[in-house]
């Protein structure tokens, strides 16, 4: 009986080897994964930024480290003078301009003793739009600490009348009370940091696209089984073991797509651990074939199973983390399989979740081919 299956199984292969749409539905994955892996070593940005920064000024170099050193979601362009920077908003090149003052270092100072208020930069823009608005936020967190540094020495030197302490000795006391890095520290449920997972934002979700990939090659193979079937290819077996028929057929789609789905995770640089990442995607196959069933076998035509294909992607692209994490329509969220894998990765109690889903999928599909 075992020799049996596998035979069943190695002719199901064969036979999809030889569709040519089964074939072109497999490689759109790895040259997806190649392209984004290939795309996020470049340079990107979510907005070019045109910035002028004096030379000479120390408070100028403070900024610099801060905005140029280290990966930004914003994408800069260093200029020689204000004029170039202005230069690049007019032609297209830049969305904004951060132009900075030549006397920075003096005008912060000002500003901090409350003497005089004067601009520290320029902002130009073409319009303003969100990645800007964040790109003012980065901007204000970089100019701060400079501007906080002259708070204390003003604060230091006029109200404690210690004018005679040198530089060095104020900056010394400065920075070891001064908060370096970040407040908080990001972990995911299983406790692995969210520093860990060194890729962008343009890599961020590709693991997303590729669950719902994967849901789409289910719902493909259903399409196929149901097409077999109006054409008699099942015609000499029973009805009732139609259902085990489809989700071998389904299996073996879905075997071959979570094999490519686990090479282009590796190959586009957001994969994890191997025990974990093939763990979620074994059982997400399991439940993307007991999902495919259940709408074949609710649709009942491909005509019909066809135009949900559409509306059923946009929603697991809205409710699903791929781009965005809603924190509302969790009824609707946990009627996705992409869903439960998604969540999964960092946190085991959903591939439980979506192992007991999987379980409900196939006694409704049960039920379901009894009544036909």
């Amino acid at each position: 009986m075992i020799r049996e299956m596998f035979v069943k199984l190695w002719l199901l292969q064969k036979r999809l080897l030889k569709r040519k749409s089964f074939l072109l539905l497999l490689c759109l994955a790895p040259l997806f994964a190649a392209g984004v892996g290939r795309l996020s070593e470049e340079s990107a940005g979510i907005a070019a930024i045109a910035v002028y920064l004096p030379g000479e000024d120390a408070a100028a170099e403070e900024i610099a480290d801060r905005l140029f050193d280290g990966e930004s979601v914003l994408r800069y362009l260093p200029c020689k003078d204000g004029e170039e920077a202005r230069a690049c908003v007019e032609s297209g090149e830049a969305d904004a301009a951060w132009i900075f003052e030549e006397d920075l270092e003096e005008r912060l100072k000002e500003l901090a003793g409350r003497r005089r208020v004067r601009p520290v930069v320029t902002v130009l823009e073409r319009s303003d739009s969100v990645p800007l608005i964040l790109g003012r936020e980065i901007l204000t967190a970089a100019i701060y600490p400079a501007f906080s540094y002259a708070v204390y020495e003003g604060y230091v030197r006029e109200e404690l009348g210690m004018e005679t302490i040198t530089e060095e000795e104020l900056r010394s006391a400065y920075e070891r009370v001064a908060v370096e890095g970040s407040l908080f520290q990001m972990v995911y449920p299983d406790r692995t940091s969210a520093e860990a997972e060194d890729y962008g934002y343009v890599q961020a979700p590709l693991r997303g696209i590729l669950a719902i990939w994967l849901t789409f090659c289910g719902l493909a193979s259903a399409l196929w089984f149901m097409r077999d079937e109006e054409k008699g290819v099942y015609e000499r077996m029973p009805v009732a073991k139609r259902l085990v028929a489809s989700y071998m057929t389904c299996a073996v789609v879905l075997a071959d797509a979570s094999a490519v789905l686990l090479f282009a995770v590796k190959l586009a640089g957001v994969f994890t651990e191997w025990k974990k990442e093939v763990v979620s995607c074994v059982v997400f196959a399991a439940c993307v074939t007991a999902f495919a069933n259940l709408l074949r076998l609710l649709c009942r035509t491909p005509q019909r199973l066809g135009l949900v294909l559409l509306p059923l992607g946009v929603v697991m692209l809205a409710l699903c983390p791929v781009f965005l994490n809603l924190q509302h329509f969790r009824a609707g969220k946990m009627l996705l399989p992409p869903w439960y894998y998604l969540q999964s990765i960092h946190n085991v109690r959903y591939l439980y979740l979506m192992a007991a889903y999987t379980l409900i999928l196939l006694l409704a599909g049960c039920v379901l081919q009894r009544r036909r």
